[in-house]
């Protein structure tokens, strides 16, 4: 039998309610007034043992809407829908992530074709699931992955706008990303191979390697880094993630405190890197271009082969990457594998590194720096 619940640091009533397999589930009615959320909760349930379609289920909704405020709810097509989302996750994340987004949506409506401009109640979860497995084929398994997520996150919020009664993305499985045997997989640098490394790199490239070996960043993060992020009297270097917007303060190694100090700014949010930075505002903010040119340093320094030139055409997400064993990414395995080595513990490698960890925010609410900083100068010394 539908009821009511409400949580205690809520104004709102949450409906409760069974379906037709027994299962108990809740949502929240958005609504304070008691009689009217009963009402909601009481409708819910009804709709959701009758196994209505999604033209169905999503009349009920309209008309429970219509019912408790007197106008017709708001309706979207999976086009207009995803359009709007977008345009409002704009403004919450970095150009490359919202790319991202963008390709994993683009995708969708590509593979809908026609049926992009129906109702978002439409869309089944047999459609996500063949979308998924579309992707993995022609792309990877792992970038199917990474849609998949992106698309449970907007039809969640279709969910909360009131525009579907459930997420048919949430019900999809992520896939194995298990490498076949033989395929080419990232790997860290072998200590002969980051020598012959840094014997090459000249200027802004040898302290962007140091960077990477000596604090995990990624080389976006390297290449926007200020005098203002450097705090030269604590020695540490304190940032904003691109990728995750997480807060980072990451102690400064020597190797590259050194090279820092030769290289300071004059002005106080001029670039330690100017070429990255430059180059980095030149691809929008990604980092793409970055990563070309630090491919073709690993192939001067003999430690990979020139990529097809009709091969990564700047098409991005939209087709079939080659996989290069050694990368700038690969210096994050690097610091990973180095600080896991010299004993620190796993939370502390995290925070080190950026990885989001339930570990981390259990053990310690905050790693003081003198904590991180007895790991850093755990990392060996190449220069």
């Amino acid at each position: 039998m539908a009821s009511l619940w409400k949580h205690p640091k809520s104004q709102f009533w949450t409906a409760c309610f069974t379906d037709d397999n027994g299962r108990q589930l809740k949502r929240s009615t958005k609504l304070t007034d008691r009689n009217k959320a009963m009402l909601m909760a009481q409708k819910y349930e009804k709709a959701y043992r009758m196994k209505l379609t999604e033209s169905q289920a999503r009349k009920v909704v309209s008309d429970i809407y219509e019912e408790l405020h007197g106008e017709q709810l708001y309706h979207a097509t999976v086009r207009k829908f995803f359009t709007d989302w977008l345009g409002g996750k704009q403004a919450e994340m970095s150009p490359g992530s919202h790319k991202r987004y963008k390709t994993a949506v683009d995708k969708l409506l590509g593979f809908l074709g026609e049926r992009a401009d129906r109702d978002i109640a439409y869309i089944h979860k047999r459609d996500i699931s063949a979308l998924r497995d579309k992707t993995a084929t022609d792309l990877s398994p792992a970038t199917a992955n990474t849609d998949l997520k992106i698309l449970r996150t907007a039809f969640r919020q279709a969910v909360v706008d009131g525009l579907r009664l459930d997420n048919p993305a949430s019900a999809v499985a992520i896939l194995d990303e298990r490498r076949e045997a033989g395929a080419t997989g990232r790997r860290p640098f072998e200590e002969s191979e980051l020598k012959k490394l840094l014997t090459h790199v000249k200027g802004e490239w040898r302290g962007l390697v140091l960077g990477g070996l000596y604090t995990g960043q990624r080389l976006g993060d390297l290449a926007s880094l200020t005098r203002r992020r450097v705090d030269f009297d604590q020695e540490l270097i304190k940032f904003r993630s691109q990728k995750t917007a997480r807060d980072m303060v990451i102690p400064i190694a020597a190797p590259l405190l050194d090279y820092l100090k030769k290289h300071i700014p004059t002005e106080p949010d001029g670039p330690f890197f100017p070429g990255a930075y430059a180059t980095k505002q030149e691809a929008n903010g990604e980092s793409r271009l970055l990563s070309a040119e630090f491919h073709r340093l690993l192939v001067e320094s003999g430690l990979a082969k020139p990529r097809p030139k009709d091969k990564n055409s700047g098409r991005g997400h939209s087709v079939k990457r080659t996989v290069s064993e050694l990368s700038f990414h690969s210096l994050r395995h690097n610091t990973t594998s180095w600080l896991k080595r010299a004993g620190v513990p796993e939370s502390v490698v995290r925070d080190i590194i950026g990885h989001e960890s339930e570990l981390v925010s259990r053990e310690y609410t905050h790693l003081d720096d003198d904590t991180k900083r007895k790991a850093i100068r755990k990392l060996p010394t190449l220069v």
